[in-house]
């Protein structure tokens, strides 16, 4: 007979790491702000469903289109980059599409054999009973999601993270030229597009789909699946009462893994375009054609959805998140990422004790570098075994 489920009342209300903002980017709700001709941003959750689920707001390849634009005014080729700017860009554009239906697929490969990762065993192995300090996105979670997606989609483990690291820099190094600057990007996407190749021709599970419908959810989207965890692992460490708190109740995780969908959202930005009829806000007009950039992690701290929204409290209502978007186009990767993020915390909680190293020379984080995504690519824990 299953045990009664104590009262959460006396749930911990610990604040959440102030460090999970690790480039100090404030996070402000408010009203709809214009920002240059024909850009807007959102922040408030009522702003961010409004737009999200509007059925003409498109991603219509803004960044790919402006990019190519650009590049033909200056009669500049770069062919891979754009392809594979296009697939990025384009974020299913249109609901039932094939690249969606194909995401989905892919994604439910995935969450089939997330149940067989034995991530107790990975903890086990890193940990030591006196205690041992890894980089746990190194020594932990890219091993861990790597190999999920090896199993999953029985291909080359050591492949699959070429491409995902590649897919990765691109992004990094199309951020850090821009439009004025795209030839160093080219070589990048060439090794991208060759390894995608070779992975066509050895590739085991999802043979029929074009392989580069696999860019997204077998690979993109494991990043923000990692960012999160880790931020997830340093917030418990930065927590003892909590992580104490967790282990002894079992009850309270769900509660739990709800505030680190909410507050330790890794992807903070996205973007839509307007439709040709606009969309009308309430306190603002959004004009036809509009760029409007959505801020999650502000509107998944909306004070009018979440008292005291910076505060980790474990026996909140449920309340939808903007973290894997709304709508339509919303990302069809959400539920697998909760999932995986379940399993890690009862993993965490049944074998290691994660706290903070012994200070030293050298940071123990150091934050994520691509722009639009908040979280550590590097964090030093000690794992002590229990």
């Amino acid at each position: 007979m299953p045990l009664p489920v104590p009262s959460t009342q006396d749930a911990p209300r610990l604040a959440a790491a102030r460090v999970l903002d690790p480039n100090t980017d404030p996070l402000l709700v408010g009203l709809p702000r214009q920002r240059g001709y024909g850009q807007w941003i959102v922040s408030r959750m009522c702003d961010v469903r409004a737009v999200l689920t509007d059925p003409t707001t498109t991603v219509d390849m803004l960044t790919p289109k402006a990019i190519a634009r650009f590049l033909s005014q200056q009669e500049i080729t770069l062919d891979q980059t754009l392809e594979i700017m296009r697939i990025i860009g384009r974020a299913h554009r249109v609901p039932n599409d094939a690249e969606r239906r194909d995401a989905i697929a892919v994604t439910r490969l995935l969450q089939g054999t997330l149940q067989d990762l034995d991530m107790a065993s990975m903890l086990g192995a890193l940990a030591l009973a006196e205690g041992r300090t890894v980089d746990v996105m190194a020594d932990l979670l890219r091993p861990m999601l790597g190999a999920w997606r090896a199993t999953a989609l029985a291909i080359d483990r050591d492949l699959g993270q070429r491409i995902e690291d590649g897919l990765l820099a691109m992004m990094l190094a199309v951020e850090r030229h821009g439009p004025s600057d795209l030839a160093p990007v080219e070589p990048l996407a060439r090794a991208v597009m060759q390894d995608l190749t070779l992975l066509e021709k050895t590739r085991g599970a999802a043979r029929e789909m074009p392989i580069t419908h696999w860019i997204s959810p077998a690979f993109l989207a494991l990043l923000p699946i990692a960012y999160t965890s880790v931020s997830m692992l340093a917030h418990l460490a930065d927590t003892p009462e909590l992580q104490d708190a967790l282990r002894a109740r079992p009850e309270l995780r769900p509660g739990y893994i709800r505030e680190v969908e909410r507050l330790m959202n890794s992807f903070r930005y996205g973007t839509r375009q307007i439709g040709a009829t606009g969309l009308n806000l309430g306190d603002a007009w959004l004009p036809p054609r509009s760029l409007v950039v959505l801020d999650f992690s502000a509107a998944n701290r909306d004070p009018a959805l979440w008292q005291e929204p910076d505060i980790c409290l474990l026996d909140r209502p449920r309340q939808p998140t903007a973290t894997f978007s709304l709508g339509p186009l919303a990302c069809v990767g959400g539920q697998a990422s909760r999932q995986f993020l379940s399993l890690l915390l009862d993993a965490v909680m049944e074998r290691v004790r994660v706290s903070l190293p012994r200070p030293g020379p050298e940071p123990d984080r150091l934050p994520t570098q691509w722009s639009i995504t908040r979280g550590y690519r590097m964090c030093r824990l000690c794992l002590s075994s229990l």
